[in-house]
Formats: structure tokens, C-alpha cells, sequence
């Protein structure tokens, strides 16, 4: 009776050491500093074990992506603009469906921001079918930098030197002012860098897009001394003030350009 108590304890003794040296199962790691969530809504870490919706319905998720201004960003259609295109089958981060549901829950380096905080597991899903089911485009801006934007375009032929050709390649600047192109004099001014850098997808000086005009930003805090504080909101990205749908982040745009941006805003009338 002595021995077999003496070999119970024994195992006991093994069976709890082998439970405190064993490591606990770690959830997906969401608060790298480079990742901003959306509207300062941190995601959940279990995500990705939540079960998906019963029913993928990509014309929900084209509503969602317009109401949360991703077009603002990546375009209509998805097709890229500021941002990526998310149709033309290259993917940084992998075009499974679970590396896209990753993508967009819990943001990615250098702008994407992490969404899973503010529209949920369903809604992520809802954005993964609706650019799953977009058609890759006859022209796809990112395949390559040829004319045209096809790997398969041939480049044009190349100009004979000469006077003519010099003329070509140096437009006025009343061509590039009839292009839409900014001019010399004015590439660095903020009217043109709103839209260098995207606020132009979401704003307008006179009437509100997605987030408010820029004329009703300069009204509600005219005579305040706001422009730090603006500074990095729009740095950081928000919610709130102006409704519901978040402002997104965007930490791509230099501190002294981001500065002029809000100080020409606050002094629109």
C-alpha cells in the first residue's frame, strides 16, 4: 500500500511540473506601433477564430467599402489610387482569404489601418467578398510602370533629339495647368497637396463628401488655437466630431506639409 502511494505522488509530482513548463497558447500579436487602428478602436486578438458569416455577400461589402471611404484610399472599384489596387491578384501580405481578412482586421505597416475595431469579424468579411469578386481590369495602374500600365504594352518609340522634341518634352505651364497637372510655382502649395495626398477622396472645400467641408472645419474652430491638435488628428486618424465614420489615419504625410495643410484650412472663410 506504502509503494503505491509513494508511485501516485510520484506521478502527480510529473504530471504538475510538466503543466507549469508548458506555454500557454498565444493569441495574434495587434499592437505593433506601426499599425494605427481606425477611429482609435483596438481590435480583438481572437479573431481569426471567430466563426464567418453564414452568407458572404459581396453587395453588402461594396456598401461598407464606400461608407467607410476604403474608395478613398484604393479607388473605386477597388482598382487603386492613393492606395494599392486589391483586383490585380498581387498581394504584399497574401491573397488568401484569411490573409486578407488579416489585412484589413488588424492593418498593415505604412497606412493600412486596422479596421476590425470598428466594423467587426462580419463586416470584414463582407469587404473580403466584395473585392473577391471584382474582375481584374484591363488595365491594372500597378502591374507595371510601362505606358498604360500592362506589363504586356510595348514602350513608345523614342523621340528624335532636336529642337521639336525638347519643346515635347517640357510643357508650359499653361498645357500642364489644362492637364490638371500642378505647375512648378504651385506643386507645393496646399490646395495642391490636399490632393497629393488623398483628402480630396474624402473632403471638399465647399461641401461635405465623406467628411465634412474644409470651409466647416475652418467655421467650427475659428479664433481657436487648434492647429497642433488638428495636426494630429489627422496624423492619427478619429471619430466622432463629424458623425460616425472614422477619419482615417495618415501618418505618410511630412510633418511640415501636414502642418500647412490644417493652417490652410483654418484659414478658409
Amino acid at each position: 500500500m506504502r509503494t503505491t502511494v509513494t508511485i501516485l505522488a510520484a506521478v502527480a509530482a510529473v504530471a504538475c511540473q510538466a503543466r507549469s513548463t508548458s506555454k500557454p497558447t498565444e493569441a495574434p500579436r495587434v499592437d505593433a506601433v506601426d499599425r494605427i487602428p481606425a477611429g482609435g478602436a483596438l481590435p480583438a486578438a481572437n479573431a481569426p477564430s471567430a466563426p464567418r458569416p453564414a452568407r458572404l455577400d459581396p453587395k453588402a461589402g461594396e456598401a461598407l467599402f464606400s461608407s467607410m471611404n476604403c474608395d478613398g484610399c484604393h479607388g473605386g472599384g477597388a482598382v487603386g489610387w492613393v492606395g494599392p489596387s486589391l483586383v490585380d491578384g498581387r498581394w504584399r501580405y497574401g491573397g488568401s482569404d484569411d490573409e486578407i481578412f488579416r489585412s484589413i482586421y488588424y492593418g498593415r505597416p505604412k497606412g493600412m489601418p486596422a479596421y476590425g475595431g470598428v466594423v467587426g469579424t462580419d463586416g470584414v468579411w463582407m469587404l473580403m467578398a466584395y473585392i473577391k469578386a471584382q474582375a481584374v481590369p484591363p488595365v491594372v495602374p500597378t502591374t507595371s510602370w510601362l505606358p498604360g500600365g500592362n506589363a504586356a504594352a510595348t514602350p513608345p518609340a523614342p523621340t528624335p533629339p532636336g529642337p521639336a522634341a525638347e519643346e515635347k518634352a517640357s510643357p508650359s505651364g499653361a498645357e500642364q495647368a489644362a492637364a490638371g497637372a500642378p505647375t512648378p510655382d504651385s506643386a507645393g502649395e496646399p490646395s495642391q497637396m490636399i490632393a497629393k495626398y488623398g483628402c480630396t477622396g474624402c473632403h471638399a472645400v465647399d461641401h461635405r463628401v465623406v467628411g465634412p467641408a474644409f470651409q466647416e472645419v475652418a467655421a467650427k474652430y475659428r479664433g481657436q488655437k487648434v492647429e497642433e491638435r488638428l495636426v494630429e488628428k489627422v496624423r492619427r486618424g478619429g471619430a466622432g466630431v463629424w458623425g460616425s465614420i472614422p477619419m482615417t489615419p495618415n501618418p505618410q504625410v511630412p510633418g511640415g506639409e501636414l502642418h500647412a495643410i490644417v493652417g490652410w484650412i483654418l484659414a478658409l472663410k
